[in-house]
């Protein structure tokens, strides 16, 4: 395949994924009527940004989000390009084993030091007032629907925060994105990088862009080894899960998350970091599988 189809293709993901931001804000709009907001309050909300919603309807939103935002298109995506290979071609048949999905989270809790090094670097970069401003929002949404008093309502959350972002993220960054600009610059490593950039920059929170990249980047690196999209998928669904897990368990304050971890850092834990995923990367090139070129 020349570069110019790999160009067409991600001009085809960029059309699909607006056609995705269109049906996802025409189901918003759907539903919070629905819920008994007037078409004057949902113009307002929209023009704002500010939202006042209910957690279970918030819960209802990002859902929608997840699945038409990311999980459609990149569906849509699979069906038009590789027709009935779509699972080959997407890197998702093929069972990765216990092994080799263990080792993907055990890799990536391996470079949490990074991770956390990374928010002590973005923490130092000053914000002005508008993007604090909307990283409060965001904040005083996800506390909102964080509030877990049953178990059912737990298990939505691990849906809806954990599975869903990991299936959806993962089939457009790593799965389509990453791949294709790899095989457009011949360069797999480079496609890593920019898939991980815009895979950051895409959710809009400035507070955690840095943490975010470098969790796209081992994300990354994760199916550039295995081939098999399964493997971010599973580390991408334990990242977001165990903090899921970790609020409803100890009821922590998840504005103080990343800054407890960040005080927990010690200069040492990162050399060790860095030689655990070094020891956890030999272990999984033995079961690599090269991601096929188309």
């Amino acid at each position: 395949m020349t570069r110019y189809d790999h160009i067409m293709r991600l001009v085809l993901l960029l059309g699909l994924v607006i056609a995705g931001l269109v049906l996802t804000s025409v189901v918003s709009a759907l539903l919070m009527l629905f819920s008994g907001f007037s078409i004057t309050e949902v113009l307002d909300m929209a023009q704002t940004g500010s939202m006042d919603l209910t957690p279970g309807l918030t819960r209802a939103l990002l859902a929608s989000q997840h699945f038409l935002f990311f999980i459609i298109p990149a569906l849509a995506f699979g069906l038009i390009i590789y027709r009935s290979k779509l699972l080959s071609g997407l890197d998702l048949n093929t069972n990765p084993g216990i092994t080799l999905g263990v080792l993907g989270i055990v890799f990536l809790i391996a470079a949490y030091p990074l991770v956390n090094l990374s928010f002590i670097v973005n923490e130092a970069i000053p914000l002005p007032e508008w993007a604090k401003s909307f990283e409060n929002q965001a904040e005083d949404t996800l506390k909102a629907i964080l509030a877990m008093d049953t178990p059912i309502i737990f298990l939505i959350n691990l849906v809806v925060i954990g599975i869903l972002p990991g299936i959806g993220e993962e089939l457009i960054f790593r799965g389509i994105l990453q791949k294709q600009i790899g095989l457009m610059l011949k360069n797999p490593v480079v496609g890593i990088w920019i898939a991980a950039f815009i895979f950051s920059a895409i959710h809009l929170q400035f507070e955690g862009f840095l943490p975010r990249f470098v969790l796209g980047a081992v994300l990354g690196y994760l199916y550039y080894w295995t081939g098999n999209l399964w493997v971010p998928i599973i580390a991408h669904a334990f990242n977001n899960g165990v903090q899921v897990l970790m609020i409803y368990v100890t009821d922590i304050d998840i504005s103080t998350i990343d800054q407890q971890s960040s005080d927990q850092l010690k200069w040492w834990m990162v050399p060790i970091s860095l030689v655990v995923m070094y020891f956890i990367y030999t272990l999984i090139k033995k079961n690599q599988k090269p991601i096929e070129q188309t």
